[in-house]
């Protein structure tokens, strides 16, 4: 894809992704999309945009955080070249196990083609994360 197309198309994602239009999630995502989170976080690699889509439209963010308080998704920078986009993001919220504060940055780097973004590989300090939700950290 081209680096216009490709921006175009992760914006759209954004968009739909922080106003809950699952409809548009799911037509930015390629069918056989896969999301390959760090491999310490306490989710694993996903694979399919209805799988990605329900993970990250509701059920990631339903059990980590307390969506009755405030919740933020902020983009930071966006890189785009080509078929691939990177986006610093920075997260707040409220961990739902423990009542703590979050505030995460993070970076996704996405591959796009065909209209549709095909790699999510998701970049984040784990072991921020796993303090603040209160995460056995020797398991």
């Amino acid at each position: 894809m081209e680096t216009a197309e490709t921006r175009e198309l992760v914006e759209r994602y954004y968009k739909a992704l922080t106003t809950g239009d699952r409809d548009t999630v799911l037509d930015c995502l390629d069918p056989g999309v896969v999301w390959e989170p760090p491999g310490t976080a306490a989710v694993g690699k996903m694979t399919g945009a209805e799988e990605i889509a329900r993970a990250l439209g509701s059920r990631v963010i339903k059990e980590t955080f307390d969506i009755s308080k405030p919740f933020g998704l902020e983009i930071r920078k966006m890189t785009v070249e080509g078929d691939t986009a990177v986006v610093q993001q920075r997260l707040t919220a409220t961990a739902k196990a423990t009542g703590n504060d979050y505030d995460n940055q993070y970076c996704w780097v996405y591959t796009c083609a065909g209209g549709r973004i095909t790699y999510m590989e998701e970049y984040v300090d784990t072991l921020y994360a796993a303090r603040q939700m209160g995460w056995d950290l020797n398991a």
